[in-house]
């Protein structure tokens, strides 16, 4: 049979009252004396050069001392044998690499710390140029945080992400997205999936469910091939 738990109690007598308390109760709340809690939205980032291959060590230092940065990383899967990007991520070994090598961004509220951050191992210093100093505003930080997420995605997927992400931001117009990512028959893809991944075929009809029959052929034969989707896909400019 299993013992009674056992509650640690302490006393307090005074003022003609008899009061108890256990461990674990909540009892009042006190000001803090450490650090208080930051704009979760920086204004502006700084641009944080470190050592070359550092960029993962010096992210946990940062956790360690409660410093806010951010280092991009793209992940990636290749294949085992020749170390050629793998068409689906279940066929590849995942390798995870720094977007901008050597690059951390550090918000504007911690170069208060910059004493600090610069005494961790491998940070070098803020990237400047000359007098001119490294800022990036919320709407840069943002775009890179998109190109980053775009990076990450599928071959398959991210033409037509990077195409929607350009338009957004007004680099290219309506008629080049379209032209750049639109499905029709007759266009050249490369299939991305299956038995035929690798080659190159023509579109030769899309339903009404958007899935595709394609022709493959290796310059002497052709084989037709129906019911990809567009995630089996890459198109070729």
């Amino acid at each position: 049979m299993a013992a009674a738990p056992r509650w640690d109690v302490a006393s307090r007598r005074g003022e003609g009252m008899n009061m108890q308390y256990r461990k674990g109760q909540i009892v009042g709340y006190v000001e803090a004396g450490g650090r208080m809690a930051v704009p979760a939205m920086p204004e502006s980032w700084r641009v944080l050069q470190v050592m070359p291959g550092r960029d993962a060590k010096v992210i946990k230092a940062f956790g360690e001392r409660c410093i806010s940065g951010w280092s991009p990383t793209v992940v990636h899967f290749v294949q085992r044998g020749n170390g050629q990007p793998a068409r689906r991520p279940h066929l590849g070994r995942r390798i995870e690499k720094p977007f901008l090598p050597g690059l951390i961004f550090l918000p504007d509220f911690e170069l208060g710390r910059l004493a600090e951050i610069r005494s961790i191992p491998d940070v070098d210093n803020l990237l400047e140029f000359g007098e001119l100093r490294s800022w990036l505003n919320a709407t840069e930080m943002q775009l890179l945080r998109d190109i980053v997420k775009v990076e990450n995605m599928l071959p398959s997927r991210r033409r037509w992400a990077l195409a929607q992400l350009f338009l957004r931001y007004g680099f290219i117009s309506v008629a080049e997205v379209k032209d750049e990512t639109e499905m029709r028959v007759g266009r050249e893809i490369r299939v991305a999936d299956g038995l035929f991944s690798g080659f190159r075929a023509l579109i030769e009809r899309i339903d009404s469910k958007g899935r595709l029959s394609v022709l493959v052929s290796d310059g002497k034969h052709g084989v037709k091939v129906s019911g990809l989707t567009e995630a089996q896909i890459e198109l070729i400019d």
